[in-house]
């Protein structure tokens, strides 16, 4: 009770408490910025890779497809952890916070040991079968290779920045990712050219960048300067009951991310059949695009630690307020870079090829997904409620709606029986992406998040 009094009297932001705009703003915008950082990322690899030819690209864009599914895993544990990690520190429960972001690191840690290891078994026969070019083929396993050695360390650097904002510090999470970031951006010229690493040099800048971001959270965590001091090591011990809990929750976020990856992944190879140029101008311009919706899951990441401390304080009006504000939000923000995409999205595509034929191919697409996004934007942070409240069947059940019951038959539907170029394939993909909107918005109006016990 004393350290309860203690740390209520020392909290630097109470997010359960005073005016919600501002909770938003104070929990969004560093989580945005961090985000935007994590983007990145994706943006200095693709730049630079870029920078070696329109194979490379290539090679990155279907390696991508196919690492996301198997991060489909880091998706269960880290939903799990961000709802049980908010709604504890909530509930005033600071010994119980500790505990459940000690055995988030430690399950994300074996997992993402095991993913890497299935990666390095499967990853040349998946991709012999998304593409017949064996040079492709030969640059995508040689970024993978390392990238599945970096695996444990990447998937323990979401857990740190979920524990700094799922304890209402969201800008401790954004300077590390920031850092993290900065790191990544020095290397990759560094290791790709400098060392003349070439694809396998952009994997070990971001694996390298995420190992220092692992232990600069622990560090942050365990030396009492964020809201909540977690000594990691301390008590750090497998406890099986919490992990299945965080398990419990997760899954079905899990199985939402599977849906996801998994259709991403067939769509990617779908694009492939149109030949080399019209793969990478679909790479870019979905690396494009994660810059373009990087507002919203900045959001949604905050939104989750809002939505779960609020509910944990049995606050159910405030959390829906915060989730509506940061939908209304979200909606201005991309609407804006959307417009500005739209006019620029020959010079945008041309900052990352030289390839005038990418450009070409990649400009409708971009325009396209520059009006989607507002709409993805908006079903990411609605979404938010779900994640943070625990209720994560909802979102999983629109993926699966959207991604197979929509997006593949309209892109098979377009290839196959009207025998559309690529640009069939952009129309599906927007097309989904409206469907998704309005049955995410249905669901949240149902409130039925509001109500979830964990």
């Amino acid at each position: 009770m004393e350290e309860r009094e203690t740390l209520e009297r020392e909290l630097k932001m109470d997010i359960t408490k005073g005016n919600v705009l501002k909770n938003v703003l104070y929990m969004g915008i560093p989580s945005m910025i961090g985000f935007g950082a994590m983007t990145i990322y994706s943006l200095t690899d693709i730049y630079w890779v870029g920078k070696l030819g329109t194979a490379p690209v290539a090679a990155i864009t279907l390696f991508a497809a196919m690492a996301w599914i198997l991060g489909s895993t880091n998706q269960i544990i880290g939903t799990g952890s961000v709802a049980l990690i908010s709604r504890r520190f909530g509930e005033k429960r600071f010994e119980a916070t500790r505990d459940v972001v000690r055995q988030t690191l430690l399950l994300k840690f074996t997992i993402a040991a095991l993913m890497g290891a299935l990666g390095f078994a499967i990853a040349p026969a998946v991709l012999r079968f998304m593409t017949d070019d064996a040079g492709t083929r030969e640059l995508a396993v040689r970024y993978g290779n390392i990238y599945f050695v970096g695996l444990p360390f990447m998937f323990s650097s979401y857990t740190i920045y979920t524990a700094l904002r799922g304890v209402g510090d969201a800008p401790k999470a954004m300077y590390i990712m920031l850092m993290s970031t900065v790191l990544n951006i020095g290397l990759d010229p560094l290791f790709i050219f400098g060392l003349d690493m070439g694809m396998a040099g952009a994997a070990l800048a971001t694996a390298i960048s995420a190992t220092c971001a692992v232990f600069v959270g622990i560090w942050v965590l365990s030396s009492g300067r964020s809201n909540l001091r977690v000594p990691i090591w301390r008590r750090f011990q497998p406890r099986i009951s919490v992990m299945l809990e965080i398990l419990r929750i997760g899954l079905p976020a899990g199985l939402n991310g599977l849906l996801r990856s998994l259709a991403h992944w067939y769509v990617a190879t779908l694009v492939a059949t149109f030949g080399t140029v019209v793969i990478a101008a679909y790479g870019l311009s979905l690396r494009i695009m994660e810059l373009g919706i990087l507002f919203a899951v900045g959001l949604e990441l905050g939104m989750g630690a809002v939505v779960g401390q609020n509910l944990g304080a049995n606050q159910k009006d405030r959390a829906h307020e915060a989730v509506v504000k940061a939908t209304l939000l979200v909606l201005v923000l991309t609407g804006v870079l959307g417009l500005m995409e739209i006019g620029f999205s020959k010079e945008i595509l041309g900052l990352f090829s030289s390839d005038q034929a990418v450009v070409a191919t990649g400009i409708p697409l971009i325009r396209l997904m520059a009006i989607a996004q507002v709409m993805i934007a908006m079903h990411i942070v609605m979404s938010s409620a779900f994640f943070g409240s625990g209720n994560t069947w909802p979102p999983t059940v629109i993926a699966a709606i959207i991604e197979w019951g929509v997006q593949i038959p309209l892109v098979l539907g377009a290839i196959h029986l009207l025998h559309t170029d690529q640009t069939g394939v952009w129309w599906s993909m927007f097309i989904a992406a409206c469907v998704e909107v309005l049955l995410t918005f249905i669901w949240f109006r149902r409130g039925y998040w509001k109500h979830q016990k964990v």
